[in-house]
């Protein structure tokens, strides 16, 4: 559909007077209205007209013009002009797209590193922390942006810029002499963390220990050699840590880089900001005066402190200079919680102070907090939940479904003859895939409500309903193999003589959804919200449902079964593709 959203774009590119890209059209509710719609509404006042009127003088000019071509056909429907591809062209065309590949797994593919570089930071915890559940919202968002934009032809960078800097640092070796810790002791994650607190508590009665916590890390900023060593030690538990609850996700990096990736960067940096004359003195400390890109005035962005320790902002203005002179990008995302829209204000403002007009390729994508309904959850004064024991309670609720649902019903197919560790993997996958879903599917800007029950749900619009979607149409395949109605996964490829025999409305809908994936690939990296490639899978396994419920598959007169088989490939491919590229892993049984 790509393609033909591609001409529908092109038509209106002749009769309007600023061009538009496929991806702006948009879908009409219902499929009888058409393929994609055109709204008018911000043309009134250029036209002096009402939408609906300015949408019947553009088909208009369309139709006088010639201008749509034969596959397509365009109606003014109320304030839209809607395109609809003829049903010959959809079927033949998009069979053929997502079937005729030798790579599975090709449709809506670019080539890579056509679209240019993109620079992705996502994720980024602090060291001595573990990954808590919000993290998540970045790191799912960056990873399946990652992954998307390197299907759709970009040169992906991403980057965990880990919060390994700064004065909590100082405080944890500050805990170490106090706490009379050997440096040389073996300490986990957790006791890392019971450090942190207590020593903190320490504090709030002696204040003293602030000063030394900052004195501290201002020697580590010196290269002190037994704070760089406690703080390595720091970074090596974290990192180990961090990397098991990544490999759960299936996330990975091409770069692991923290604040002190930069820090001989620093002193170079700030001389040129003085040079320039940037800088400017405040109570002892350095600042940059700054304002948004209206000219709004911001509170300044601090560099140095009075005591010449630096900031969280000039390590990150370090680290965009430093990115954009290794790898010239063309966009810079950075994948960060909504409660730092200020310091990115700040850290942009400074760059274009600066100089560096590239400032207006990044961009800041902020994403919503985690709120619990499970009263264990939300009850945790003081503390906070690890993504770690959210993906375990997902599990744990898993587990009880599934043992639920094989006691009330004989055992479906597929499920027979699982070894416990077939049956423990699939229980991981559904529980990782229904977590990772119920964040992607929601706006990420938005605050999030975790309800196990609801994440979890079998039947709902959830993880588990799009993977079970896929296991049916692995279930449907392998039954045809079983039965001699298929002779090889080879057999439901695409084959231009069955298409005849696909003529029910569902059989079209179906096809025509599929269509629409390298459409939604695309708004997703445009808005970057990975919410509309979750929901169009929803519209997928919906349309499917639709297409099973009304059009048998097996046991029917061998054309038309082979037809139809062809419709259960092209889904379980497109189904395979979208969830894979938002880290939903596929089971192949459930």
């Amino acid at each position: 559909m790509e393609r033909f959203a591609r001409l529908a774009a092109q038509a209106l590119n002749q009769v309007l007077e600023s061009p538009i890209q496929p991806q702006e059209l948009e879908t009409p509710p219902n499929p009888k209205m058409g393929d994609f719609g055109f709204p008018c509404f911000r043309l009134a006042k250029q036209f002096r007209k009402g939408p609906p009127q300015v949408a019947q003088q553009l088909v208009s000019e369309l139709k006088a013009r010639n201008a749509v071509p034969a596959e397509l056909s365009v109606a003014a429907v109320g304030p839209y002009v809607n395109f609809t591809v003829s049903q010959d062209k959809v079927l033949s065309a998009l069979l053929k797209d997502i079937l005729a590949g030798a790579d599975q797994g090709a449709y809506g593919k670019l080539q890579e590193g056509s679209r240019g570089s993109w620079v992705l930071e996502y994720s980024s915890p602090n060291v001595a922390k573990p990954l808590n559940i919000y993290h998540l919202r970045p790191t799912a968002l960056g990873a399946a942006l990652d992954r998307i934009g390197r299907y759709r032809g970009f040169r992906v960078i991403s980057i965990n810029h880990l919060g390994d800097w700064g004065k909590q640092y100082g405080m944890l070796s500050v805990a170490f002499r106090h706490f009379n810790i050997p440096l040389d002791r073996e300490l986990s994650m957790k006791e890392l963390v019971d450090l942190y607190v207590k020593i903190n508590a320490e504090a709030e009665k002696d204040p003293s220990l602030e000063e030394q916590a900052r004195l501290d890390f201002v020697k580590l900023e010196q290269g002190d050699p037994e704070i760089t060593a406690f703080w390595q030690k720091c970074v090596r538990i974290s990192l180990k840590e961090f990397d098991h609850a990544y490999k759960r996700l299936g996330v990975k990096f091409d770069h692991i880089w923290g604040e002190s990736y930069y820090k001989e960067k620093l002193a170079p940096m700030l001389e040129t900001f003085r040079k320039k004359g940037l800088l400017v003195e405040s109570e002892g400390a350095w600042v940059v005066p700054v304002t948004d890109a209206e000219g709004n005035e911001l509170p300044p962005c601090i560099l140095q402190k009075t005591d010449g320790g630096t900031m969280y902002a000039t390590r990150d203005v370090a680290a965009a200079l430093y990115r954009q002179e290794k790898f010239q990008f063309d966009r810079m995302t950075y994948i960060v919680g909504g409660e730092q829209r200020l310091h990115f204000q700040q850290i942009f403002a400074v760059l274009r102070k600066l100089g560096a007009d590239w400032v207006s390729r990044c961009e800041h994508v902020p994403t919503g907090l985690y709120r619990f309904k499970d009263a264990k959850m939300s009850t945790r004064k003081g503390n906070f939940v690890t993504l770690e024991e959210v993906l375990d309670l997902a599990k744990s609720r898993v587990t009880e479904l599934m043992a639920k649902r094989e006691c009330a019903s004989a055992p479906r197919e597929g499920a027979v003859g699982l070894s416990p560790e077939d049956h423990a993997a699939i229980t991981e996958a559904v529980a990782v895939g229904a977590v990772v879903f119920h964040d992607l599917s929601t706006d990420p800007a938005r605050d999030v409500e975790f309800d196990v029950e609801r994440v979890v749900d079998f039947e709902g619009e959830t993880g588990p309903y799009l993977q079970y979607a896929h296991t049916r149409c692995l279930s449907i395949l392998r039954k045809a193999r079983e039965t001699g109605q298929l002779a090889s996964a080879a057999d439901a490829f695409y084959d231009e003589r069955l298409i005849s025999r696909l003529t029910k409305p569902e059989e079209l809908a179906l096809v025509k959804t599929l269509g629409m994936l390298p459409l939604h690939l695309e708004r997703t990296l445009q808005f970057a919200k990975a919410s509309q490639l979750a929901n169009y899978l929803i519209d997928v396994t919906k349309a499917f449902g639709a297409f099973y419920r009304e059009c048998k598959v097996l046991g029917e007169e061998p054309e038309l079964t082979r037809a139809r088989l062809m419709l259960v490939e092209a889904t379980r491919r497109v189904l395979a593709t979208g969830l894979s590229l938002i880290l939903i892993p596929l089971p192949e049984r459930m």
